[in-house]
C-alpha cells in the first residue's frame, strides 16, 4: 500500500467512527469568560458593556454554548468594592480603568492576585501616555495585559478572546490541533490595534463559516475551532510561545525593535527572531513591521513580508496578510504568475472546481501548502494534516493528484453532512422603541450618548423628576458601522479615496455609491414611522470621546422629508447617509485627525437618524428653544459656580449655538441672574437677532454643496413674531425709560430674554437642567455636555428632548504654573479669562487681524487667508499665536471670523479681542470650543484695553506687536516673525494667563 492509499484508508477509518468530528471538538474552548468584574465609572462600564451590541457580536461564541447571554459585567467604582466582591463571588476576568481614587493599578492587581493567583487582570487606558504616569510602570506580576481604549467597543472582545485563548491553548492547540497566530509587539497602542484587527478578521471568518454550517451544533463547532492568537511583548516571550506551540503556529507578525535580554529594546531583535523561526519552519508565514523605513531593504533581502507602521494602510496590509496566511475567505485558484482563475467559496465549490483547474495551478498551490491551509481555516484538521504531508512527488503526475483531491474532498464534505439536519433561519425586525438599532458594528459616539441617556431614563426615572415638563429623547435609529465598511468595500472607495482631492469630489463620488440592499426595507420603515423632518447625523466610533471629541468635524444633514413621492424621500435619506460617510474624509476631518494619535483606518462611521424637534410655521420648521448645557462652567462669573454648570439657549434650531452665533447664557441654579447684561440696553446690543429654521420648501437638498446646512435658513427674529412663536421667549425694550417689559402690545424692539422661561418659570427648563446635569455627570463619572430642544405644541405641555450627550472635553491640570515675577515691560498679553494649562515656549510667529481695517462682510475671505498662513506655518513646523476680534469659529460673521478647524491646526495659542468695541463672550457650547479644549490649545479672552469687567482686566501690547518684522501682510491680516521668541504661561486652575518676551 503506497502513501496515498494508506492516507485514504486511515482517513476513511477516522470518519467512519460515528461522531468522530463531534468528539474532537466537544471540549474545545473549555474556559469561557462569563463574569467580568469592571472597576470603572458607570459611564465607562456602559460604553464597554453595551456599545457596539456586544451581545450580538458574541452571539455565535455564546449562544450555542448553553449560555443565555454574552459575558455579564459587574462594575464597581472603588478598589475596595472590587476586592470585597472578589472575595465573595466568582469572576473570570478583572478589568480596571486607570482612574480610581482609593488605590493604584499595581497595588490593586497585587491584591487581586492574593485573592486568586490565576485571575487575569487587564488595564484599559485612554492614552498610551497614561502608562508613564503609573509609578514604577506596570508590574507584569500584578497586571497581565494593558490595552488602549480608542472608543471602539471591539477592544473588549479582543481582551476577552486574548484571555480565553491563553487559558485554552494548552488543550485546544496541543491536543486538538487548533492553529495559532503569534503577534510580537511591545507597544500598547499598536498591539491594541493589531489584535482588534486580527480578532475581527478571525471572527468574521468564523461567522462566514456559519453559513456553511448545517445546524446549530455544526455551526458551534466551526466557531470553537477558530485560530488562537498569542501576544508576546519581548524576544524571549516570542520564542517560548513558538516552541511551546511550534507545530500549530501558522503565522507570526513581529515588530523589528523588541525588548531582549535585560529588557532593553534592541533595534534588530525582530530580524533575529524571524531568521530563527524561518530556519525551523520554512513554510511559516512571517511579517515584520517597523516605523523605520530603513528596515524595508533588509526585510526584502530576507524575503519577509514587511509593512511600515507609518503607512495609512497598515491595518489593511495586516488584514490581507492574515487572510493569506490562514487561508481565510474564498480559495483563489491562480497560475504561478499570480493570475487568478476562479474562486471556491466553500468545500462543495472546491470539489467542483478542482476537476477543471489547470494542472500547473494545482501543482503551484500544492507546493505552497495552500490547500491544507484553507482546510485548516474550515476546521477540517484531519484532511488538512494529511494534505500537508503529501507532495507532488507522491503521485505519478498532477492528474493522479487531481483525482486524489477530488475523492478526498468529496469524502470530507459528505462525512460532515452525515446525520445532520440542515436549519433554515430568517431575520427578524426589532420592536419599536425610542432608540432602535439597525445593522451590526459600533453605534459610534453620538449613538452611545443618546443610548446611555435613554438607559438612564429607564433605570432611574430621571425624566420624571420635573413636574409639568416631559423629558425624553426624540425617536432615534442607529445604523451600525458595519454598513459603512460594506459600503466602502463594495464601492471600492478604500482604494479610490486617496485620488479624490477636494471635499466636493469626495462627496460626489460617495453619492453615486450604492448602499447594501440589506437595510432598504428597514430605512423605508424609518421614513414611514418618523413623520416630519429628520436629521441624519454622523456617529463615528471616535466621535464624542472625552479627550478627542471630534465635535462638529463630521456632517449632519436635516431633511424636510416632505416630498409627496416616498421613493424620492427614500433616495434623499440614502444620499444623506452617503454624504455623512463622505465627511469622514473631508479636509477638516483629516486635519483634525492628524493632530490625534488615531489613523484614518482606525475611524469608522455609524449613522444616527433622529426626528427633528419643532413645529411647522408655513415653510419654516423649528423648535421654541434649542441649546447646549454643560455640567461644568469654564468661565463662572459673579456668583456663578463652576460645578453648577452653564447653559446656552437660542430660539430655533441649535445650529446657532454649536456654530457660535449669539446666544443667551445662564447657570441652571441661578437662571434669573445674567451677569453679561449689566443694563437693559445690553440686551438690545448682544442678544440673538436671527435664528435658524429648516426650510420646508426645499424638498430635496444639494449634498455636493460646501456646507451641510443647505436645508437651513438664517432669518430675522421678526419672522418668528409673524409665526407667533416669539411671544413665548421674547420681551420688549422700551427706549423711553430704558426698561424691558413683557407686554407685546407695546411698541419697541423685540429682544430674546427668555424671561417667561428663566425669570418667571412658566416652563421649568432651568430646574430640569439643574436636576439632569449633575445626575448624568454622576453616572458618567466626569463632566458632560448635552444638546437639547424644548418645544410646546399649542396649549399642550412642553416637552424637553435630549438630542445628544457627550463627555465634556477637560483640561489636564498637572504641573504648577507660576504667573508672578515677570517684569511689566516684558509682558505683551495678560488676561484673567483663559482656558488651558501649562507653558508654551519658543513661539516666534504671531498672526493677527488688523482691527482698524476689519470689514465683517469679508470675514469669510479673512478665514481663508488665515487658513493659507496656517498651512505654510504647519509645513515649517512653526507653532504660532493667533489674535483676532470676536469669536473665532463663529458662523455669524457679525460675531467673529468663521474659520474651520483645519484653518488653525498649527496655532498653539489663540486670543479673542473685542469686536467693534465690545467683548464677545466665549461660547462654551460650540463645537469649536470643545475641540480647542481637547487639543490643549491656549485660549485667551481679552476685554477692551484697561477695561475692568466682571471677569477681570486684560492687556494686549498691540504697539509692540505692530513694531515686529512683517513676514506677510494683507488688507486685513498681518503675520510677524519675532527675532526673540515669546512664551505663554496659563494657569487653568485660576483661569489666568500671561504672554511674555523670552530673554
Amino acid at each position: 500500500m503506497n502513501q496515498k492509499e494508506e492516507f485514504l484508508s486511515s482517513y476513511l477509518r477516522g470518519y467512519q467512527t460515528s461522531g468522530s468530528w463531534l468528539l474532537r471538538f466537544h471540549d474545545l474552548m473549555h474556559f469561557r469568560v462569563r463574569e467580568i468584574l469592571l472597576l470603572a465609572t458607570k459611564y465607562d462600564a456602559f460604553i464597554l458593556g453595551e456599545d457596539g451590541r456586544l451581545a450580538e457580536r458574541l452571539f455565535v461564541e455564546y449562544s450555542g454554548l448553553n449560555l443565555s447571554s454574552a459575558p455579564r459585567i459587574t462594575y464597581v467604582s472603588t478598589g475596595e468594592e472590587a476586592l470585597k466582591l472578589l472575595s465573595s463571588r466568582h469572576f473570570d476576568l478583572v478589568m480596571t480603568m486607570a482612574r480610581f481614587e482609593d488605590s493604584n493599578v499595581n497595588d490593586f492587581g497585587r491584591k487581586v492576585k492574593e485573592i486568586d493567583p490565576q485571575m487575569p487582570v487587564v488595564l484599559l487606558v485612554f492614552n498610551e501616555n497614561d502608562l508613564a504616569t503609573i509609578p514604577g510602570g506596570i508590574n507584569k506580576k500584578a497586571v497581565d495585559h494593558s490595552f488602549l481604549w480608542r472608543g471602539d467597543a471591539r477592544i473588549l472582545l479582543t481582551i476577552i478572546k486574548i484571555i480565553e485563548d491563553s487559558f485554552n491553548a494548552p488543550h485546544d492547540v496541543k491536543v486538538a490541533g487548533i492553529k495559532a497566530i503569534l503577534v510580537v509587539e511591545d507597544s500598547v497602542r499598536y498591539y491594541s490595534s493589531f489584535l482588534t484587527v486580527l480578532y475581527t478578521v478571525v471572527m468574521a471568518q468564523s461567522q462566514s463559516l456559519i453559513s456553511e454550517g448545517l445546524n446549530d451544533l455544526h455551526k458551534l463547532f466551526r466557531m470553537r475551532a477558530r485560530p488562537k492568537i498569542f501576544l508576546a511583548t519581548s524576544y524571549e516571550d516570542a520564542l517560548d510561545l513558538y516552541h511551546t506551540y511550534k507545530d500549530q503556529v501558522m503565522a507570526v507578525i513581529s515588530d523589528v525593535s523588541l525588548p531582549r535580554g535585560s529588557g532593553a529594546t534592541e533595534n534588530n531583535a525582530g530580524f533575529d527572531l524571524v531568521k530563527t523561526l524561518a530556519g525551523e519552519d520554512p513554510m511559516l508565514s512571517l511579517m515584520l513591521q517597523s516605523s523605520k523605513s530603513e528596515n524595508l531593504e533588509q526585510a526584502k533581502s530576507l524575503g519577509i513580508n514587511y509593512v511600515d507602521k507609518n503607512s495609512p494602510h497598515l491595518l489593511k496590509k495586516i488584514r490581507h496578510f492574515v487572510f493569506d496566511s490562514l487561508g481565510l475567505g474564498s480559495f483563489a485558484f491562480k497560475y504561478p504568475n499570480g493570475l487568478e482563475i476562479a474562486r471556491a467559496k466553500d468545500v462543495k465549490e472546491m470539489e467542483k472546481l478542482i476537476k477543471t483547474i489547470p494542472a500547473e495551478s494545482i501543482e503551484y498551490h500544492s507546493k505552497h501548502n495552500h490547500f491544507s491551509t484553507w482546510f485548516y481555516a474550515r476546521s477540517m484538521f484531519s484532511l488538512a494534516d494529511k494534505l500537508k504531508k503529501l507532495s507532488v512527488a507522491d503521485f505519478k503526475d498532477i492528474e493522479e493528484m487531481r483525482e486524489y483531491f477530488i475523492k478526498s474532498f468529496r469524502l470530507a464534505r459528505k462525512q460532515e453532512q452525515q446525520g445532520v439536519i440542515a436549519d433554515f433561519s430568517t431575520g427578524q425586525v426589532g420592536p419599536e422603541n425610542p432608540f432602535i438599532r439597525m445593522g451590526t458594528g459600533s453605534i459610534g459616539g453620538k449613538g452611545r450618548g443618546i443610548a446611555f441617556i435613554n438607559s438612564l431614563f429607564a433605570r432611574y426615572g430621571l425624566h420624571e423628576r420635573i413636574s409639568n415638563l416631559e423629558i425624553t429623547i426624540p425617536q432615534t435609529v442607529a445604523l451600525g458601522t458595519d454598513e459603512f465598511e460594506k459600503f466602502m468595500l463594495v464601492n471600492n472607495l478604500y482604494e479610490e479615496i486617496d485620488r479624490l482631492k477636494t471635499d466636493q469630489e469626495i462627496v460626489q463620488r460617495f453619492i453615486v455609491g450604492k448602499l447594501s440592499e440589506e437595510h432598504w426595507d428597514h430605512l423605508k420603515f424609518v421614513l414611514n414611522n418618523m413623520t416630519g423632518p429628520i436629521a441624519v447625523r454622523s456617529s463615528s466610533i471616535l466621535e464624542d470621546s472625552q479627550f478627542q471629541p471630534f465635535a462638529g468635524i463630521y456632517s449632519t444633514y436635516m431633511l424636510p422629508n416632505n416630498h409627496p413621492d416616498p421613493n424620492v424621500r427614500f433616495l434623499e435619506l440614502c444620499r444623506a447617509i452617503k454624504a455623512v460617510y463622505a465627511s469622514l474624509y473631508f479636509k477638516n476631518a483629516q486635519s483634525y485627525r492628524a493632530g490625534t494619535a488615531h489613523s484614518r483606518e482606525e475611524e469608522s462611521m455609524a449613522i444616527v437618524i433622529q426626528q427633528v424637534i419643532g413645529q411647522q410655521y408655513g415653510n419654516r420648521y423649528y423648535p421654541l428653544i434649542s441649546g447646549v448645557a454643560q455640567s461644568y462652567n469654564f468661565y463662572p462669573i459673579g456668583h456663578q459656580k463652576a460645578e453648577d454648570g452653564i447653559a446656552q439657549i437660542v430660539l430655533g434650531l441649535g445650529h446657532a449655538v454649536v456654530q457660535g452665533a449669539a446666544v443667551l447664557r445662564f447657570s441652571p441654579n441661578t437662571p434669573e441672574v445674567l451677569p453679561q447684561f449689566s443694563k437693559p440696553a445690553d440686551y438690545l446690543k448682544y442678544t440673538q437677532k436671527k435664528f435658524y429654521a429648516l426650510n420646508l420648501a426645499r424638498a430635496t437638498i444639494d449634498f455636493t454643496s460646501s456646507s451641510d446646512d443647505e436645508s437651513l435658513d438664517f432669518v430675522d427674529i421678526e419672522q418668528a413674531e409673524a409665526d407667533g412663536s416669539l411671544k413665548h421667549v421674547a420681551s420688549v425694550y422700551c427706549a423711553d425709560d430704558d426698561a424691558i417689559r413683557e407686554n407685546f402690545n407695546l411698541s419697541g424692539p423685540r429682544i430674546l430674554t427668555f424671561n417667561h422661561v428663566l425669570k418667571y418659570n412658566q416652563i421649568p427648563l432651568a430646574g430640569a437642567l439643574a436636576e439632569l446635569l449633575p445626575a448624568i455627570k454622576n453616572e458618567v463619572g466626569f463632566p458632560i455636555e448635552i444638546e437639547f430642544a424644548l418645544d410646546q405644541k399649542g396649549s399642550g405641555d412642553p416637552v424637553l428632548y435630549i438630542l445628544q450627550m457627550r463627555p465634556l472635553a477637560s483640561q489636564v491640570l498637572s504641573a504648577v504654573v507660576d504667573l508672578e515675577g515677570y517684569d511689566d515691560k516684558d509682558i505683551i498679553c495678560r488676561t484673567a479669562m483663559a482656558l488651558g494649562h501649562g507653558t508654551f515656549q519658543n513661539i516666534r510667529d504671531i498672526v493677527f487681524i488688523k482691527n482698524d481695517t476689519l470689514d465683517f462682510r469679508k470675514t469669510s475671505e479673512i478665514a481663508g487667508q488665515v487658513g493659507m498662513i496656517n498651512e505654510g506655518l504647519q509645513k515649517e513646523k512653526r507653532p504660532y499665536f493667533l489674535v483676532g476680534p470676536g469669536r473665532w469659529g463663529s458662523s455669524d460673521p457679525s460675531l467673529g471670523i468663521p474659520i474651520k478647524w483645519c484653518d488653525i491646526t498649527g496655532a498653539c495659542l489663540i486670543a479673542e479681542t473685542p469686536l467693534f468695541g465690545h467683548m464677545v463672550e466665549p461660547s462654551q457650547g460650540t463645537h469649536f470650543f470643545q475641540n480647542i479644549v481637547s487639543k490643549g490649545v491656549g485660549y485667551l479672552t481679552l476685554s477692551n484695553k484697561g477695561e475692568s469687567t466682571a471677569i477681570g482686566s486684560s492687556f494686549l501690547d498691540t504697539a509692540w506687536i505692530n513694531a515686529q518684522p512683517v513676514q506677510w501682510e494683507g488688507e486685513f491680516i498681518r503675520h510677524v516673525r519675532l527675532h526673540n521668541p515669546i512664551s505663554a504661561h496659563l494657569d487653568g486652575r485660576k483661569g489666568r494667563a500671561v504672554v511674555v518676551r523670552q530673554t
